[in-house]
């Protein structure tokens, strides 16, 4: 081949590596940064959505939890009422004690934090109940174990 001819096929074969780099890598870096931060920002609304709609249903609780009537007059009512909660949403409790007349002692083994703070919520709005001592230790795997002592409203 001539010289001429092969700088045009170096030039063409230049051009074609630069076209498919083009093709092949930039443009589709680029489609999916665009395409991360509109997920993101889709995130970020339905987080929001998230927080404001916790807020109004847990501000809508401690209006409830302020006029909370206890179950009855008996702790054995209120214990049945704690632990048929704790069970309605997932919370094995592994250990029932009824110190007095008023209080009552659960032992939660292996439970998911969250699950603890959404069940005394639960517990504080519909049983009047309140928590007097509160112990949480690390169990591993994200678990934790936990001690609480509450008090049944109005006994």
């Amino acid at each position: 081949m001539a010289a001429r001819e092969r700088i045009l096929i170096g030039v063409a074969a230049v051009l074609t590596v630069v076209i498919l780099l083009w093709q092949f890598v930039v443009l589709p870096t680029m489609s999916a940064r665009a395409e991360a931060r509109a997920n993101l920002d889709q995130a970020d609304r339905t987080l929001s959505q998230i927080q404001e709609s916790y807020f109004m249903k847990r501000a809508q609780g401690i209006v409830a939890a302020s006029s909370a009537r206890p179950t009855s007059g008996s702790i054995e009512d209120f214990k049945s009422a704690i632990t048929g909660s704790a069970g309605d949403i997932g919370l094995a409790i592994a250990r029932l004690q009824g110190d007095d007349a008023t209080s009552v002692r659960l032992v939660f083994e292996n439970v998911d934090p969250r699950m603890v703070f959404v069940w005394l919520e639960d517990v504080q709005a519909k049983h009047a109940a309140q928590v007097t001592r509160f112990n949480m230790e690390q169990a591993g795997s994200g678990l934790v174990r936990v001690n609480i002592d509450l008090v049944a409203g109005g006994l």
